[in-house]
C-alpha cells in the first residue's frame, strides 16, 4: 500500500508540488500518534474494567445484595416482635397488675434504649447504607433484649403476687359458719343476761345444740378453749388475708382442734351449744382485723351467696334488736 502523499499548489510553477517532511516533523508526528494510542488504550482498559467484572467479583456483589435484603427483612421482623411484646406489656399493666393490685411499670423504664452518641463504632468502617442498617438492627435487638428481661421480671413478680392473692382468697372468711338463720345482727343490741344495750360485735346464728360449725376460711387455730363470756370458743387467724374469726358458745370443740393447727375452709371445728353468757343454743360469730377491730361479718358472706340470699340475710340482721348472748 502506497504511503499517503500531501501536495501544495506552487503559483510560480503553476502546478502541484509534493510536500516533503523533515525528519524532525516525522518524529513529532510519530510521537503524537503514539501518545494518542496510549491514552486511548488506558481509557479503554478503565472502561472495560468497570463494565466487565471477574466471576469472583460478581459473586461478591450478589452476596452483598442478598445480605442487605436479609438485614432489611430482619429489621422488619424485629419491629413486629417488639410490637407484640409491647402489647403483652399493655395487658400486663391494664389487666394483671390491676387484678393483683400491683404498681404499673413506668414508660421511662419500659422504653429502654441504648445510651451513648456512638454505641456501635465497629460499624463505622462500612458504607453509609450498610452501616445504617447494621446500627438500626443492633439497636432494636438490644432494646428487645431489655424488654424481654423487663417482662420476665414483671411476670416473676406477678407470679409471686398471684400466689399471695390466691392464699388471701382461700383465707378470706367467705362462707356461713353454720347452717341456720341469723337471729341477731352487728350493732347495738339488748343483752338478755346483762339487761343492757351494748355493741354486738358479730352475728348470732340459730343452731340447735350439736350443729356442726365450719371454719369460714383457711387459717391457723389461735385459741381453742373455754372462757366466761363466749363459753367454749375457737379463734382462727387468717394471717395472709389479715383477719381473725371467732366462734363462740360451742357445746363441744371438734377433736384435734387446738392452738397452732392449720385448718381449711369448711373444716368442722366444733358444734353449736349454749355455753357462756347465752340464753339459747346458737353460734356467736365475729370477724376482726389483726389489730382487733371488729368488722361486720355480713360483708364477708356476700361472695358465697346469691343476691337474693344475701338480701335475705341483710333483712334478718336488720330486723333483730335482741340477742342471745
Amino acid at each position: 500500500m502506497s504511503r499517503k502523499r500531501t501536495y501544495i499548489f506552487d503559483n510560480d510553477a503553476c502546478s502541484f508540488v509534493e510536500i516533503q517532511k523533515t525528519p524532525l516533523q516525522k518524529a513529532r508526528t510519530f510521537l503524537w500518534m503514539g501518545a494518542v494510542s496510549v491514552v486511548c488504550a488506558v481509557v479503554l482498559m478503565i472502561g472495560l474494567d468497570r463494565i466487565v467484572s471477574t466471576p469472583e467479583e460478581m459473586a461478591l456483589v450478589d452476596e452483598n445484595t442478598a445480605l442487605q435484603r436479609q438485614l432489611e427483612s430482619v429489621n422488619k421482623r424485629l419491629d413486629g416482635v417488639t410490637d407484640d411484646l409491647m402489647r403483652i406489656r399493655k395487658t400486663d399493666d391494664d389487666l394483671y397488675r390491676v387484678l393483683l393490685n400491683a404498681k404499673g411499670i413506668s414508660d421511662d423504664i419500659a422504653q429502654v434504649g441504648v445510651g451513648g452518641t456512638d454505641p456501635y463504632p465497629e460499624f463505622s468502617r462500612f458504607s453509609s447504607g450498610t452501616s445504617s442498617v447494621l446500627i438500626e438492627n443492633a439497636s432494636k435487638i438490644d432494646q428487645l433484649e431489655r424488654l424481654l428481661l423487663l417482662q420476665s421480671n414483671s411476670y416473676r413478680e406477678l407470679t409471686l403476687l398471684a400466689e399471695d392473692h390466691e392464699q388471701q382468697l382461700t383465707e378470706m372468711p367467705a362462707i356461713q359458719p353454720v347452717d341456720g338463720r341469723i337471729t341477731s345482727g352487728f350493732g347495738i343490741r339488748f343483752h338478755p343476761v346483762l339487761k343492757v344495750s351494748r355493741m354486738h360485735p358479730g352475728l348470732d346464728f340459730h343452731a340447735p345444740v350439736g350443729t356442726p360449725i365450719y371454719a369460714t376460711g383457711d387459717g391457723v387455730i389461735k385459741e381453742a378453749k373455754a372462757g366466761s363470756g363466749l363459753g367454749r370458743y375457737v379463734k382462727i387467724e387468717h394471717t395472709t388475708a389479715g383477719y381473725l374469726t371467732v366462734y363462740g358458745h360451742m357445746s363441744k370443740i371438734a377433736q384435734g382442734i387446738r392452738s397452732g393447727r392449720p385448718v381449711k375452709r369448711g373444716d368442722v371445728i366444733g358444734f353449736s351449744g349454749n355455753t357462756g353468757l347465752s340464753e339459747a343454743p346458737h353460734l356467736h360469730y365475729e370477724v376482726r382485723d389483726l389489730e382487733g377491730k371488729q368488722l361486720n361479718p355480713l360483708y364477708f358472706l356476700a361472695p358465697s351467696l346469691t343476691p337474693s340470699e344475701y338480701e335475705q340475710l341483710l333483712k334478718e340482721a336488720d330486723a333483730t334488736t335482741f340477742i342471745f348472748d
